[in-house]
């Protein structure tokens, strides 16, 4: 966004495809070719989807995908509508601040993988909260922004390794490639439902959408004690 507003976008998305072009091409040359594994015996969708602890861990990742979605998706709007017109600079701090939460989750993701969703998930909420009441301080917007990101870095990966820890490392690919079609679902239906909001009541109301998708995410992952985030983890 900044480089687009600086150049253009199509000067943006330009720059974007010589940079993958470049990374591809390093990749066919740099990478070492690997030989397949051999096939195996294949588990029916159904059976993994109805392991227990498994469709909690997808509807905390659905519900997740539809709070954050119907927000992250009209920031632009949002921010203008707060008094900040500068969506790339809040754009750089939610991406700085994932960084540091992808670091968080490394580090806490086998030690307290509960603790640890339910304070990203608490955050997520808790932002969205402070987004509703308090955006128009530009001290608010940028705070939220910052724990939103942080919390938001950390929660996939929190979440797909307690996913690997209920399917087990034999269905786990699996398990995983369930977990992200519901994923690519909650941005359709999260980007649709800010849609929808925005259309109604403007942009002051998608954090208000967003906040009980979030809450629902955390419910879920609350409750879910006996298999998909056991207290021992």
């Amino acid at each position: 966004n900044a480089l687009a507003s600086l150049v253009g976008w199509r000067a943006a998305f330009g720059a974007l495809a010589v940079l993958g072009a470049a990374v591809a091409g390093w990749a066919w040359c740099k990478v070492p070719d690997f030989p397949g594994e051999p096939p195996a015996e294949r588990t029916p969708l159904r059976r993994i989807a109805t392991l227990p602890g498994i469709p909690s861990v997808l509807a905390v990742t659905l519900f997740l995908l539809l709070g954050h979605q119907a927000l992250y998706t009209y920031l632009s709007p949002f921010t203008e509508r707060s008094g900040f017109g500068g969506v790339g600079v809040v754009l750089l701090v939610f991406g700085v601040s994932t960084v540091a939460g992808i670091w968080a989750a490394g580090v806490l993701a086998d030690r307290r993988l509960r603790m640890a969703l339910l304070a990203s998930l608490g955050m997520v909420s808790a932002a969205m909260l402070l987004l509703g009441a308090a955006a128009q301080s530009r001290v608010v917007l940028f705070a939220a922004v910052a724990v939103w990101g942080t919390a938001f870095g950390a929660a996939p990966t929190l979440i797909q390794t307690a996913l690997v820890d209920v399917s087990g490392p034999a269905r786990a690919d699996v398990a995983t490639s369930l977990q992200a079609t519901v994923y690519n679902i909650g941005i359709a239906a999260g980007s649709l439902t800010g849609g929808i909001a925005l259309d109604a009541a403007g942009a002051a109301a998608l954090p208000w959408t967003a906040f009980p998708l979030a809450a629902a995410a955390l419910a879920v992952a609350a409750l879910s004690r006996r298999h998909a985030f056991p207290a021992a983890r």
